[in-house]
């Protein structure tokens, strides 16, 4: 085999709290992550000199891009020698609290590893994944997971109950180092985390749902807010900002209700992006 082609999927934090500061200068969190069905697509080619070319022209296709950091852990660490060339069909917007990069990381790993027929324990994946960023092991798991510590600590959840997605990017882009540097911040005690409820069925969002960085985000990027303020005015249960932004989500009991939403935020907002998915 010498090429592959795997899904890249989004995610969306369906809560996130921020349990004050690390020593290492990272904050504590504990979030639950669920991938959605969003996802970017990501092909992977044996070839005599790695490089990244991208749909996006926005997206760095250098060493910043997170895929050249998988490949360096993965050259450096694991000896594995061989050069590819990535594409990526970018769907997932760039800085939208999404995940995309983080998602593109994780699978050129699982295609490296494919190509390659290398056994790596998801000790060793988890491990690759956390030396190139912060909530990036999540996305090699295909269910909704519990992230503590940087986000790199991972429990499973169990299933969500289902939820038709409407998210919405006003496009803006937002630095989540940024986010996390403003001071700003609404911190959760640990005994109130540990008071979190499983949510068997959809109405359990309402308690669950809750993101501490949206103190940091809406008052100061009032687009973002107003973006939210559309999911609620058209329809939706429940809605929240996704990561550190600035894509905000809406959850729709029906189908029928979120694309309604979405036509009529699309038709009013246009300068918007607004995509329907679901929670996988």
């Amino acid at each position: 085999m010498n090429s592959i082609t795997l899904k890249s999927h989004g995610k969306i934090n369906i809560f996130l709290h921020v349990l004050g500061k690390r020593r290492d200068g990272f904050h504590e969190l504990y979030t639950l992550f669920s991938k959605i069905d969003t996802c970017d697509i990501i092909t992977v080619e044996r070839s005599d000199r790695f490089r990244i070319t991208c749909s996006n022209p926005d997206i760095p296709t250098d060493h910043k891009n997170i895929i050249s950091r998988v490949h360096n852990v993965l050259r450096e660490k694991y000896r594995i020698p061989q050069d590819f060339s990535v594409h990526i069909e970018k769907n997932i917007p760039d800085g939208g609290g999404l995940g995309g990069g983080s998602s593109n990381g994780a699978a050129y790993l699982k295609a490296v590893l494919a190509l390659t027929e290398t056994d790596m324990t998801m000790e060793n994946q988890t491990e690759v994944m956390a030396a190139v960023g912060s909530d990036t092991a999540f996305f090699l798991y295909d269910e909704p997971m519990i992230g503590e510590g940087r986000g790199e600590v991972l429990t499973p959840y169990g299933s969500l109950p289902e939820a038709y997605v409407l998210l919405v990017n006003p496009n803006v882009h937002i630095s989540t180092a940024e986010v996390f540097r403003s001071g700003k911040l609404t911190l959760t005690d640990r005994a109130e985390v540990n008071k979190i409820r499983h949510a068997e069925k959809f109405d359990d969002y309402s308690e669950i749902l809750f993101n501490g960085l949206e103190s940091a985000v809406l008052p100061y990027y009032p687009v973002v807010a107003h973006a939210k303020g559309a999911l609620a005015d058209y329809g939706a249960d429940f809605t929240l900002m996704s990561g550190s932004g600035a894509t905000v989500f809406g959850l729709f009991r029906s189908k029928t209700g979120a694309e309604n939403a979405r036509i009529n935020i699309s038709q009013k907002y246009p300068e918007w992006r607004c995509f329907l998915t679901h929670i996988i």
